[in-house]
């Protein structure tokens, strides 16, 4: 489950049990040519770690609230940045075999907000590229980006990330939502954000069912409106298909 960015579970729950690495999956490890970072590792340690170390092109990473194994799944970025930028290679488990595998990054078909997704894994450590900088640059980059995510999202409360994929790279899900004027929009404990309208947050006892009514009424007013069908770039868990058709029609 990583750090539960971008996902949307079921009130009910699911059928199933969720998985938590901890330990030795916490820890990055410097090598000679690269780091091995394991997938519980926080986006965010991640990025302070390198700052320390003198570690440039991980600053993007300081202001994404999820874990690196969440980050390698999403192929997840910022700013023109994205985890396979800096990628070698992706340790797995396959549960099939019981077996460990080693993927180099060229031999994945990375994309926006796809990465590695292959089923029946267990994403273990990702291995990253080394690239020393200037450790003024790299903590002004950091709080560059800091200070944009403050000021275009919403920050300190709950939500689960954002809901859609942007169109293109010159059409924003957010802008559209706002465009059918949908920010503020509440349903129960749940509201479509007045900061950015990509993402729905928690006022205060929202279930996962008010923010799936709003990412449904979100889809479909951009839909009638635009005649673009968002694409969802949360991950739904515990919803039949009966219910994640609709959404999940692209």
């Amino acid at each position: 489950i990583g750090n539960l960015s971008n996902t949307l579970i079921k009130d009910e729950g699911f059928k199933g049990i969720g998985i938590k690495l901890l330990g030795d999956f916490t820890n990055v490890q410097i090598n000679s040519d690269h780091m091995l970072v394991g997938s519980a590792v926080l986006d965010n340690f991640l990025s302070k770690f390198c700052f320390q170390k003198g570690i440039s092109g991980y600053e993007f990473l300081y202001t994404i609230p999820g874990s690196i194994g969440g980050n390698i799944f999403m192929n997840a970025g910022c700013y023109n940045q994205e985890i396979k930028d800096k990628l070698i290679s992706v340790i797995y488990f396959d549960i099939n075999d019981n077996k460990v595998y080693e993927k180099n990054i060229r031999e994945l078909k990375f994309d926006y907000r796809k990465g590695f997704q292959k089923t029946h894994t267990i994403i273990l450590y990702g291995k990253f590229k080394i690239s020393h900088g200037d450790q003024k640059n790299i903590k002004k980059l950091m709080q560059e980006y800091e200070g944009i995510r403050n000021y275009t999202q919403p920050q300190k409360v709950n939500c689960c990330g954002s809901i859609f994929k942007n169109p293109s790279d010159t059409l924003a899900a957010g802008y559209l939502i706002d465009k059918v004027g949908l920010k503020g929009s509440e349903h129960g404990g749940a509201s479509i954000s007045e900061k950015h309208a990509n993402f729905i947050v928690n006022m205060g006892g929202a279930t996962a069912a008010d923010v799936f009514h709003l990412i449904k009424l979100a889809k479909r007013k951009v839909t009638e409106k635009f005649h673009i069908n968002l694409e969802l770039e949360v991950k739904l868990i515990g919803f039949p298909k009966t219910m994640t058709q609709e959404v999940y029609h692209v």
